[in-house]
């Protein structure tokens, strides 16, 4: 590999925050969403995407090396009057849906690149396992209520647990793909405040041998055509 540029990718993801009143069993005030949708019409999951422009790189040939990949947030997540929630922010060289994650993440245990349970969830969206290549970077986190805090009026969350995966594979797509979902436990939430965020991946592009990125370009569209 020869001709290799430094180079940290970004994108940053906006902040979010969703209203109803206890009895709804969706969010019924949207004013602020912020770009943010609903995963599925009725239910209180919400996702947000956005992509990473890697053309210029393309057209001049160059393959795009990760050498990591972390997310950065603002401030906390809030929840009033809920039990807590999952958050799952996901970078991959292939187009994303949004409730294939949603029911890969939530329902399976499993996720995009993982094995899944085909027993379990809608038929057709657990099928779609997604090659684990195609993950370049990936982030689970659980927020629980802070119970420490007495009052705490704004329900505010404390970080459980988080993990990243993902293979940092090579990529020669001319677009990354970005998702963070967030899926509250519960109905009972009246409020959901969504701290900006933004995930950084750095690496390097570089020019390959033709024929290695040949097959490295072939390969990325047969993987994108699995989707």
């Amino acid at each position: 590999m020869e001709e290799t540029d430094q180079r940290t990718l970004r994108i940053e993801i906006p902040p979010s925050l969703l209203v109803k009143l206890g009895p709804d069993p969706t969010w019924t005030n949207m004013t602020t969403a912020n770009g943010w949708q609903f995963i599925t019409p009725g239910f209180l999951g919400v996702f947000w995407e956005g992509t990473i422009d890697l053309s210029g790189y393309a057209r001049e040939m160059k393959t795009f090396y990760p050498s990591g990949g972390m997310t950065q947030q603002a401030s906390f997540m809030a929840e009033e009057a809920g039990a807590g929630n999952i958050s799952y922010t996901i970078v991959s060289s292939i187009p994303l849906d949004a409730e294939a994650i949603f029911t890969q993440v939530i329902n399976m245990n499993g996720g995009p690149g993982f094995l899944n349970n085909p027993g379990v969830g809608v038929p057709g969206l657990g099928s779609n396992q997604q090659n684990w290549e195609t993950v370049i970077f990936a982030e689970s986190q659980i927020h629980v209520p802070n119970t420490n805090l007495t009052p705490n009026p704004v329900g505010i969350n404390q970080l459980l647990s988080s993990y990243q995966t993902g293979s940092l594979s090579p990529t020669a797509s001319d677009t990354l793909y970005v998702m963070k979902i967030v899926f509250p436990f519960g109905a009972a939430s009246t409020s959901l405040s969504i701290p900006a965020s933004r995930v950084i991946i750095p690496g390097i592009f570089g020019n390959e041998p033709d024929v290695e990125y040949m097959m490295r370009l072939k390969r990325s569209t047969e993987l994108s055509q699995q989707v």
